[in-house]
């Protein structure tokens, strides 16, 4: 019995795949997740980019600005109305804070502040943890000494006691007045800073959304079609692009090789075989969205189509790049599982980009699962023409990806899959 243990832990050692699937591939999962997640104790303050529309343009505006712009967690970026709005329905920004026209005459008066934060449906978790950096400053404006304080609150009964009599809300405005001139006398004799939220009012923030759907395509549904699709198209190509070494292993490429055909013809047609199957995959796993979850597909299906061919191109020159630098199906195998795994964390598949550290997000971009997520979201969510810019940014970014690494597996096929021993 213990012979039989030690000679299966030797066969197991010698075993490369078994190591990499058994102890790598769980350890860089490990560390992946826990970076982003903030495991590593030295988590990253990132700063959130948020684009500011300030249409009140006083004093008073400038200042609400300047203040919000020394939190850690904001970083204000300021634009045109119109310019922030086409920035947020293209993906490029989640949200965008208004103060409209009226915001020092509202804060001077102790008046509701008219600000208004737009944002996109989709990007609801980011923009949740957005209010709670805004929240705490913008209590406070009032407080910062251009605001009546008083004015605010009796604006707030009257509101709050709109459907009282008149005489029992007079009442309350007199008690309220001496309780605060008590309370104001008491503040004026400390040294102490007091602030809104030792009161626990403020003002409220107007949310609207500006980028919703308005067919049934949710997008929660979008991001499970699109993320799962890419990641196993991904496991698919790798193990289509293997099968070059198989022909190598049972001298089918030894055979073609002394045939009139061109040897960059077996690439090509090896290349012509993965987007083909590619292609296939895709497209039957958006038929599926559309059959089983109410998917519309039919509303885009020209920009689908180019979007399915852009993002099967990228996919399968990933597969054969892997098989044209690679020795055996195991070490493919192994390779692709690793690599197909950390890009569809890093990219979007696994994991929402937003809550990944500032640096993670900089590396989605270099996945094709960021590209092809974003597209696909364009098209369904965004519901961006064939003709937009946006989009075709998308497209051409896969392009090139595909392109890049096809070249890549042509050298690499010319030195070590044509290699004859």
């Amino acid at each position: 019995m213990l012979k039989l243990a030690i000679k299966d832990l030797k066969l197991f050692m010698s075993d490369k795949r078994a190591l990499l699937l058994t102890f790598i591939i769980p350890m860089a999962l490990i560390t992946l997740f826990a970076i982003v997640f903030g495991g590593t104790g030295n988590s990253e303050s990132r700063e959130y980019d948020l684009i500011v529309c300030d249409l009140d343009s006083t004093t008073s505006s400038i200042d609400a600005i300047a203040q919000l712009d020394t939190l850690n967690s904001l970083h204000i970026v300021h634009e045109q109305l119109t310019i922030a709005q086409d920035l947020v329905k293209k993906g490029k920004r989640d949200a965008l804070l208004i103060l409209h026209k009226g915001f020092g005459d509202s804060l001077a008066n102790g008046s509701e502040l008219p600000i208004e934060l737009q944002y996109d449906e989709a990007k609801e978790a980011e923009v949740g943890m957005l209010q709670q950096s805004l929240y705490s400053t913008i209590m406070q404006l009032p407080f910062s000494g251009q605001g009546d304080i008083q004015k605010m609150m009796h604006n707030r009964f009257d509101k709050l006691l709109s459907k009282n009599p008149q005489s029992f809300k007079d009442n309350v405005f007199t008690q309220f007045d001496s309780l605060y001139s008590a309370i104001d006398k008491g503040i004026k004799n400390t040294d102490e800073e007091v602030d809104a939220e030792s009161f626990g009012f403020g003002t409220q923030i107007e949310m609207t959304k500006i980028v919703a759907p308005n067919n049934d395509n949710s997008a929660g549904l979008v991001h499970a079609v699109a993320g799962t699709a890419i990641m196993m198209l991904l496991f698919s190509v790798a193990g289509i692009g293997a099968s070059l070494l198989d022909e190598k292993q049972e001298g089918t490429l030894k055979k073609l090789l002394y045939s009139p055909i061109n040897p960059r013809s077996i690439l090509f047609g090896k290349m012509l075989y993965t987007n083909v199957i590619s292609i296939a995959q895709l497209t039957i796993m958006f038929l599926y969205a559309y059959l089983v979850f109410g998917l519309d597909i039919m509303h885009h299906l020209p920009s689908l189509l180019i979007m399915i061919i852009a993002t099967a191109y990228a996919c399968s020159s990933f597969g054969v790049l892997l098989a044209s630098f690679s020795k055996s199906r195991q070490q493919v195998q192994g390779l692709s599982t690793l690599i197909i795994l950390v890009m569809s964390c890093i990219g979007g598949s696994m994991i929402p980009t937003f809550i990944m550290p500032a640096f993670m997000q900089k590396m989605s971009m270099f996945s094709v699962n960021y590209w092809g997520i974003q597209g696909f979201y364009d098209i369904f969510w965004r519901l961006l023409s064939i003709t937009d810019s946006t989009f075709l940014s998308r497209i051409l970014v896969l392009i090139l990806i595909g392109t890049t690494l096809n070249l890549f597996a042509l050298q690499m096929f010319k030195k070590n899959i044509l290699k004859i021993v």
